[in-house]
């Protein structure tokens, strides 16, 4: 059962807390989202949601690195996190009867980071490495590309990560300002999966995150400029790496299902268009898949594959072709079934973790204000028409393809 607790309006607001509990999971996960992320970012402080998601884990005042490290090893769970364009997240999976300890914790770094000036720098170089292999990775380099391609000069179109430029010249005072103005209610949501006492963690975190309240939302009311020409980077690599994009939807529109149905017979499994086309029937790749995302504003339809330098052309024109006829002429009633099914299945399938219950409950809740209940989705899904899935192929898909390349002669 989903349980969730919205603070009353006023200025000692406190993070909203959701939990699921699993009588029968062996482990607990407990995480806080934070609504902010890249695009929330100046480019003076380009990565600065990232660069704090290295420093929370330095240690506050009371704890060091290394005793939140041997805390959580000692447990046998696990503590992470990851930074997205429009929020970062924070998260701990325990054994059963851990969740007041990993609450604690969590609350900790949050709350009370020490953001030391020398962590600060020796985090600087441990990121800029990262930024290294990034670049080094043509998978990495072309999806960069497309994004600032679909979203030139826009904040979107930036990588998550920050430039080597704007990671060197960031200080530790734009760096703890950040966390001052953005880290705090009601931009923080506090979510739980597996062996939960609801009323505990509700109480836990009102205490905990006490003095953490007063922020704002983050204003994301940039004007989205028109889509650049293709982006390419040529490289001595083995094969060329492509990807394709287009424009998608927000991630409130409610046609969002209809679409993701879509992308998931275009490209998202092995019974899809591309992959029969392009690798079963044709042999022109390894690997090709569509996928979509969706954000406050706008979304992203994308395709990637990769191929041997000679047969780069003959690739783009069937993936070409696969997207035109799919825009044009819709999918069949059989091959929507099949997505739904499929669909279903993999959401079961992919919530038998409380790691994935627990992010699906905070980043609906953070992104949505809303957690729909798995039969909700389920009746949701089975009531999407062939019509509304080809109706939004054919706006989303008929617009031409963004492209980038990297690879010879790109």
């Amino acid at each position: 059962m989903v349980e969730l607790t919205v603070p009353s309006d006023g200025p000692a607001d406190g993070p909203s807390v959701v939990s699921e509990r699993m009588p029968d999971a062996h482990s607990v996960s407990v995480g806080v989202w934070v609504g902010v992320g890249g695009r929330d970012e100046h480019d003076g402080i380009a990565g600065a949601s990232h660069f704090l998601e290295h420093l929370l884990f330095k240690g506050t005042d009371e704890r060091s690195s290394r005793s939140i490290a041997e805390l959580v090893d000692a447990t046998g769970g696990e503590m992470n996190a990851f930074t997205t364009k429009e929020y970062t997240a924070f998260y701990a999976r325990v054994p059963a009867g851990g969740q007041e300890m990993a609450t604690s914790l969590l609350a900790d770094v949050l709350t009370m980071p020490a953001l030391r000036g020398e962590d600060v720098d020796s985090e600087r170089r441990v990121i800029l490495e990262e930024l290294n292999l990034a670049a080094d990775d043509p998978d990495d380099v072309v999806g960069s590309l497309l994004y600032e391609a679909v979203f030139p000069d826009h904040p979107l179109g930036r990588e998550v990560l920050g430039t080597a430029d704007s990671v060197t010249a960031m200080g530790r005072d734009d760096i703890v300002d950040f966390h001052d103005r953005w880290y705090r209610s009601p931009n923080l949501v506090v979510a739980a999966a597996g062996d939960v006492d609801h009323s505990m963690l509700v109480d836990q975190v009102a205490e905990a995150f006490a003095d953490r309240c007063g922020a704002q939302h983050p204003t994301r009311d940039d004007l989205l400029p028109e889509v650049a020409e293709g982006r390419s980077v040529s490289r001595p690599t083995e094969a060329v790496h492509m990807a394709w994009g287009w424009r998608g939807l927000p991630r409130t529109d409610p046609r969002r299902h209809a679409l993701a149905l879509g992308v998931h017979i275009l490209g998202g499994g092995l019974s899809s268009r591309l992959f029969q086309t392009v690798r079963e029937d044709r042999g022109l790749a390894y690997s090709v898949f569509a996928g979509m995302g969706g954000y406050q504003d706008t979304g992203l339809v994308s395709v990637n594959a990769g191929t041997s330098p000679e047969k780069s052309q003959e690739l783009s024109t069937v993936i070409a072709a696969e997207v035109a006829e799919v825009a044009a002429q819709g999918i069949t009633p059989e091959e929507l079934e099949i997505a739904r099914d499929g669909f279903e299945g993999s959401i079961l399938l992919g919530l038998e973790g409380t790691g994935s219950r627990m992010a699906r409950l905070g980043s609906s809740q953070s992104l949505l204000g809303r957690v729909l209940p798995l039969d909700d989705y389920v009746s949701l899904l089975r009531g999407i028409t062939l019509d509304e899935v080809n109706s939004v192929l054919a706006e989303v898909l008929t617009s031409t393809a963004v492209e980038a390349r990297v690879g010879p002669g790109s």
